[in-house]
């Protein structure tokens, strides 16, 4: 692809096959993400499609090699006919067939693509960048051509037959050294995702029957049990079943300082051990580890399209059929008040060259997909054009506490029950992802029985069948006991005690909050725990508005309240019960160290467990908002001022191309100072 108008067709050729539900394509990726029924189209039925629209889908490699020699060979070829521009006045015939040599085989070489895809787009009745690009060099190439072979017709009609091989030559150099800028930002962008790739090693030390063995990642299964090494990077995701070492999550997570890791915590693949041993538990290999996932959200990231990105196709649908129009009349006009035809063609190929819509297609996806590699370089993981824009937009920020605030590996400080019940309790909690469950599973010391019939209640509790007695688990008020402790605990209705838990503030939080209220945003905590557990941690860190005791689809309504304020909202949360709360959001931050429900909801998700990264986020994607705002004024206006001097032959063809090229280095290099970001 070529332009934004590139874009548009190639998404209308993908819309018009059957059982496609929705396309976005980037220009800058080079990709198309699609969304279709499998049982009504497939995969061939799409290449088809674009392939029927005059492009083709391929495997992707790296162009910059060879687009830098073609660029490079083109511009040593035009200054080369620049200097010979005094020598090929029309007595001299040798100076104007090496610049016709010269050009065809700039022609017929570096610039070929574009009237490939020019005839091309001819055939399908379609008109882009190559459209223009042909067009103009063509009709130059065709008037020097004439003027070279046929000098005295032009004399006898008291013409002076000048050449212009020399515009044609800079044109497509030009043209060229604007998408060599352009594929060398796209392999730069890339590279971020190709180091992800890197991180996870090709081999695993394996315990099984007792002996060590290092077998091909391939071969790792969930549940078999990895020995990791000092130093060694960790090939798979698991859970520390013995052993304790300091990991360096910087990797994934942007935090340089590693972190200690003790038996029942979380290790991800591509993280490096530090200098203890330990076995750890398999739970997910290869695509289902975190770091393919965060490959993968990336990837999906940088294919999404920006509201903004809207007007940008719009325009460019009608922008190409426009500029010929407006260069036919261009050329029409000059020579209606007397201008002689090469006078009126070089205004009209400056018309097209410097209409070409290159920076307008780049202005929004170049800004996303360099924003979002520098959040991922900061442990944040921001879905899309769409999730930056609503993310921008925000003004009010509403926090979960336990896990968000807290540093969510709460610990019981007290029991009330027998040392006989606890073991049955805690085997039901060990089944349950939310912190105070885990918290009872590492207050009990005794082997876990057995549990069936396990069932999760979201905001209430759990319950479970233990040796054939019924044990549930949770809020008091939903299991039915008038304990006032944080968690209690019934067995075949009866009570089994109740815990006390202390959960500490997070040694970031109470910073966090004071950053993200010296930014003009609202903060609010939202939790399901009792009031005065939650005022007590809301003073602590700054914050005044509390909503506590609250359900799942208390915690949505509650974000619903705000948004019929009129606030743009974004909750922060970690647990199944924030799911809902997250996508009623207009935008979802989700903590990675939290539920798998809770990712998905979100439109952003935090690598590291610290709030700070919240207000970073934010002031990336208003950072990012902004360089798109600035990309799209750039891009409009330069084609806006660009097309009135042209018409009025004010603007070398010549000047017109380098000004082209010049607009979308200008958009990609206002997008890449988003990697300085801090």
């Amino acid at each position: 692809m070529t332009c934004a108008a590139c874009v548009g067709h190639i998404e209308r050729a993908l819309q018009s096959v059957d059982g496609v539900r929705s396309t976005a394509v980037n220009l800058l990726a080079n990709e198309a993400t699609v969304t279709f029924d499998s049982t009504r189209t497939s995969f061939p039925g799409l290449r088809a499609a674009i392939e029927d629209a005059g492009y083709e889908a391929a495997e992707p490699v790296d162009e910059f090699p060879a687009v830098r020699r073609r660029a490079v060979i083109a511009l040593i070829l035009g200054f080369a006919a620049m200097a010979s521009m005094p020598f090929a006045g029309h007595d001299s015939t040798i100076a104007r067939y090496a610049q016709l040599a010269a050009s065809v085989f700039v022609m017929a070489w570096p610039g070929r693509e574009y009237y490939i895809r020019a005839a091309q787009g001819l055939r399908h009745r379609r008109f882009d960048m190559s459209t223009l690009i042909a067009i103009g060099t063509g009709s130059a190439f065709l008037y020097s051509l004439a003027a070279t072979l046929a000098p005295h017709a032009f004399h006898s009609r008291g013409l002076m037959p000048d050449v212009y091989y020399e515009a044609v030559i800079f044109i497509i150099a030009l043209v060229l050294t604007g998408r060599m800028f352009e594929v060398r930002a796209r392999r730069e962008t890339a590279a971020a995702l190709r180091q992800l790739a890197e991180l996870q090693p090709r081999t695993a030390t394996i315990l099984r029957g007792g002996q060590q063995a290092e077998v091909p990642i391939e071969q790792v299964r969930p549940g078999d049990t990895a020995l990791l090494k000092p130093g060694a990077r960790i090939p798979v995701d698991g859970l520390i079943e013995s052993g304790e070492s300091a990991v360096d999550e910087s990797m994934l997570t942007g935090e340089p300082v590693p972190v200690v890791k003790r038996p029942g915590d979380r290790l991800s693949a591509g993280t490096i051990n530090g200098l203890g041993v330990v076995h750890l538990h398999v739970t997910a290999v290869g695509e289902a580890t975190a770091l393919a996932q965060i490959g993968r959200m990336m990837r999906e990231a940088q294919s999404t399209r920006a509201p903004m990105q809207k007007l940008a196709d719009q325009v460019s649908a009608i922008f190409v059929p426009a500029v010929l129009v407006i260069a036919l009349a261009t050329f029409l006009i000059w020579l209606a008040i007397g201008a002689d035809p090469g006078r009126a063609l070089s205004a009209a190929v400056a018309v097209l060259i410097i209409a070409c819509p290159c920076a307008m297609g780049l202005a929004i996806p170049a800004a996303v997909m360099v924003a979002t590699g520098r959040a991922a370089s900061m442990g944040v993981l921001i879905k899309g054009g769409e999730a930056l824009e609503r993310l921008a937009a925000v003004d009010t920020v509403v926090v979960d506490k336990t896990g968000t605030i807290t540093e969510g590996r709460p610990t019981v400080t007290q029991y009330s029950g027998t040392p006989e019940d606890l073991p049955l309790i805690a085997a039901v909690e060990a089944l349950s992802e939310h912190p105070l469950a885990q918290s009872i599973v590492r207050y009990n010391r005794s082997p876990l029985p057995p549990v069936s019939d396990f069932q999760a209640v979201p905001g209430h509790g759990a319950t479970g069948l233990v040796d054939g007695r019924e044990v549930r688990v949770g809020r008091p008020t939903w299991v039915g006991d008038g304990s006032s402790g944080s968690i209690a605990a019934t067995i075949d209705g009866l009570p089994a005690g109740a815990f006390e838990v202390d959960d500490p503030v997070k040694p970031t939080s109470r910073e966090a909050i004071r950053t993200l209220q010296g930014m003009g945003l609202q903060v609010g905590m939202l939790t399901g725990d009792r009031e005065a557990a939650a005022r007590q941690v809301a003073a602590s860190v700054g914050i005044t508005d509390v909503t506590a005791e609250v359900l799942p689809g208390g915690k949505r309504d509650a974000i619903r309240a705000h948004q019929e304020g009129g606030h743009k909202v974004a909750m922060v949360g970690d647990g199944v019960n924030d799911g809902p709360a997250l996508a009623q959001a207009d935008a979802g931050i989700a903590m990675a160290s939290g539920s798998g429900i809770a990712v998905e909801a979100g439109d952003v998700t935090l690598l590291r467990n610290d709030l700070r990264a919240v207000a970073g986020a934010i002031r990336l994607s208003k950072a990012t908002v902004r360089i798109m705002r600035q990309n799209l004024f750039w891009a409009f206006c330069y084609n806006a001022a660009g097309i009135p001097v042209a018409v009025l032959g004010l603007l070398n063809p010549i000047v017109a191309s380098a000004a082209m090229a010049f607009s979308s280095f200008s958009v990609l290099a206002n997008s890449l100072r988003l990697r300085r970001f801090q």
